[in-house]
């Protein structure tokens, strides 16, 4: 075994948890729209999506540290490709953020007369604007780039 490959085994080792915690933030997510849609009037008096909330966060805090590397550097301290990564990624949560909000203006105008539904909508556009800010991180976890392998970076 060559010094390379023992490197490259601790790096795949190490982004490990990546992709299995962007997949549950993913499917926290999908269940937290439907928990809005089926809670009893207001979703944030339904303890089963607080407690999907609470997870949430608890998931997105950790994934985005891990993945902090690529995600917050400077501009300076990204090569070329991880540039490119990171702008694509942004671009996605941006445009995933604005079609969330369509979704629930629409919604909103399509059953106004139904206040059952609209009493829903706080925490459908809750779920969905979380998602959508968390989304650069999910994508970033589920290609398993994280940044911190890069030799210009440094915590200080």
């Amino acid at each position: 075994m060559t010094p390379q490959q023992g490197s490259d085994e601790t790096t795949a080792v190490a982004r490990g948890p990546l992709r299995p915690m962007a997949i549950a933030l993913g499917a926290l997510s999908v269940v937290m729209v439907v928990l809005s849609q089926i809670s009893d009037g207001n979703a944030f008096s339904d303890s089963w999506w607080l407690v999907a909330f609470v997870v949430w966060l608890m998931l997105w805090g950790m994934l985005r540290s891990m993945t902090r590397g690529l995600g917050e550097r400077p501009v300076a301290g990204l090569d070329e490709r991880e540039q490119v990564v990171r702008n694509r990624v942004a671009f996605i949560g941006y445009q995933c953020a604005v079609g969330a909000g369509m979704v629930v203006v629409l919604v909103m105008v399509a059953f106004q007369n139904e206040p059952d539904v609209i009493e829903r909508i706080p925490a459908l556009l809750t779920t969905l604007m979380l998602t959508a800010s968390a989304l650069p991180s999910i994508l970033l976890g589920l290609s398993g780039m994280d940044g911190e392998e890069s030799e210009s970076f440094r915590d200080e």
